[in-house]
């Protein structure tokens, strides 16, 4: 019988091969001779990407809900989606318990490693709508990808989004949104709240923008932890694998999934009184 049939028998399950544990463990291998720190920077990175993984699950779920007219179960994986981020966001924070002198202790195996490689960050990019990864940033990442991690992002970046499936929502609730400012009308429409007559729906769509916003804004958080933890390692020198280094994070920052969302507080609001004279 093999061994995967075998750990499926209920007396056969244990806590160490259900989570395959001594394989887990073994893929942490540092390359630096005597650099204890080396260790919690493969962790680190390694539940980085884990965590990547579930996002990508609950986000693709999140999309699929939208494209089937379905806001509430759709902004219940948004809710997930964010919590799992900020679980991203605690899981940085022990390399700031790492002296920067540890770091550059084992800096130079890295070799032309980086985070820009990291084909599951611009994955969740891309299923998000974020225009930016069909410019330069996402050319230079595809570029250097493994052929298996390339052509899994170019079938990504093929797909529809959870933008485009929250647009799809707002039509499929009667608004116009073949154009930006259209769009625009729609979210101060939801934003203004429920009014007499209303179809549920409007409630809904207006709790699911809000939930992509929160999701949008804990990526800025998590981008400006990650930029600082960097600062705070090597300052303004050049980071690993060619890229700039702080220049990069520093732009990348406030870049956002859904900006419309963000440009439309603004285009909302109602216009400030105009200031009495002082005297």
């Amino acid at each position: 019988m093999s061994e995967t049939a075998t750990v499926t028998r209920p007396d056969a399950v244990t806590y160490s091969n259900y989570l395959k544990l001594p394989e887990l463990l073994a893929l942490q291998v540092p390359l630096a001779d005597g650099v204890d720190d080396e260790l919690l920077f493969i962790t680190v990175h390694q539940v980085q990407e884990l965590w990547f993984g579930q996002l990508l699950r609950d986000l693709t779920d999140a999309r699929d809900r939208m494209l089937e007219g379905d806001p509430r179960a759709a902004r219940v994986r948004l809710v997930r989606a964010v919590s799992v981020t900020r679980a991203l966001i605690a899981a940085i924070h022990p390399l700031r318990a790492m002296p920067p002198r540890e770091f550059h202790a084992f800096r130079g195996v890295l070799g032309s490693s980086s985070g820009q490689q990291s084909a599951q960050y611009v994955e969740i990019a891309a299923l998000c709508g974020a225009d930016w990864v069909h410019g330069e940033y996402g050319r230079r990442t595809v570029a250097a990808l493994a052929p298996r991690e390339r052509e899994r992002l170019r079938g990504r970046l093929a797909e529809s989004t959870l933008w485009e499936g929250f647009v799809a929502l707002l039509a499929k609730a009667g608004f116009a949104v073949g154009t930006r400012e259209e769009r625009w009308e729609a979210y101060a429409r939801l934003a203004a709240g429920p009014l007499e007559g209303d179809p549920a729906e409007f409630a809904e769509l207006a709790e699911l923008a809000e939930a992509l916003v929160d999701h949008d804004e804990v990526w800025t958080e998590w981008r400006a932890c990650h930029a600082l933890l960097v600062e705070r390692q090597i300052g303004g020198r050049p980071g690993t694998g060619g890229s700039s280094g702080m220049a990069h994070l520093r732009a990348s920052v406030y870049r956002r999934f859904y900006p419309e969302l963000w440009e439309a507080r603004d285009a909302g609001l109602p216009e400030l009184p105009a200031r009495c004279p002082m005297g």
